[in-house]
């Protein structure tokens, strides 16, 4: 009896665990995110002209500002991407810094809520308007009309305005914005407009000298005298024989 009683005993003392005091201790920190405000709504872009564009918003619950930042083909990333257009407590503002003509990439805007306590909620709005003005679509259409028009006539000047036409498009496409992420873009462009202006300023030349009417060889010259010559000596013959 004895036996298994000090059996028993020692299974106890075994196998039921011993808590572990460790000697030091720290401090630990707990941080709970929860909702800190709504994101703006009803975000909305007007286009007003080529250079400027509205954006409005409604605040959302408990924000107090708003913060609204673009990015020229791309969404603004975080409230340090891209450029800033408005902070404050407002519910409109216009972005009077771009130029729609001259930029071929849409302009991407992202608006953030601030609440009282300064806190930043973290989701945001976002939307975009498309750049490529009235301008460039005008450019191209009156490049293309001359081009068209003198492959079907054949006509040296119009061969001439093509390629000053291409000349200036390849020069005005190059110098837009584009987005980082398109850096190789203007060159492509450049390349395929500058092949462009080369075969109309081939096509140009190659009119303009092939209706121009060469000199006359000597044998030429020599069979067009004897011809006059021979003219008159008929009509001289029929003349005498039309008085006899």
């Amino acid at each position: 009896m004895w036996k298994w009683f000090i059996v028993f005993v020692l299974l106890t003392i075994f196998l039921i665990p011993t808590p572990v005091l460790a000697d030091t201790s720290g401090d630990v920190t707990v941080t709970a995110t929860g909702y800190i405000c709504g994101a703006p709504g009803n975000f909305t872009l007007t286009y007003v002209s080529d250079y400027e564009i509205g954006i409005s918003w409604t605040k959302g619950a408990d924000a107090v500002n708003t913060m609204v930042r673009g990015a020229v083909g791309r969404v603004p990333e975080s409230r340090t991407d891209g450029y800033l257009v408005y902070y404050g407590t407002g519910t409109s503002t216009s972005d009077t810094g771009v130029s729609l003509d001259e930029t071929a990439a849409p302009i991407y805007y992202r608006a953030w809520s601030q609440n009282a306590a300064s806190v930043w909620e973290e989701v945001g709005v976002s939307d975009f308007l498309e750049g490529f003005g009235m301008l460039t679509v005008a450019i191209a259409l009156i490049v293309l009309v001359f081009t068209v028009l003198a492959f079907l006539r054949r006509d040296a000047m119009l061969y001439m305005l093509g390629t000053i036409g291409w000349l200036f498009m390849t020069f005005y496409l190059v110098n837009l914005n584009y987005p980082a992420e398109n850096a190789y873009l203007p060159y492509a462009i450049a390349g395929f407009c500058l092949s462009v202006t080369l075969i109309m300023a081939i096509q140009a030349v190659n009119v303009y000298f092939s209706g121009r009417p060469r000199p006359p060889t000597s044998g030429e010259i020599q069979a067009e005298h004897k011809r006059k010559v021979m003219g008159l000596t008929k009509r001289a013959r029929e003349r005498k024989w039309w008085e006899e």
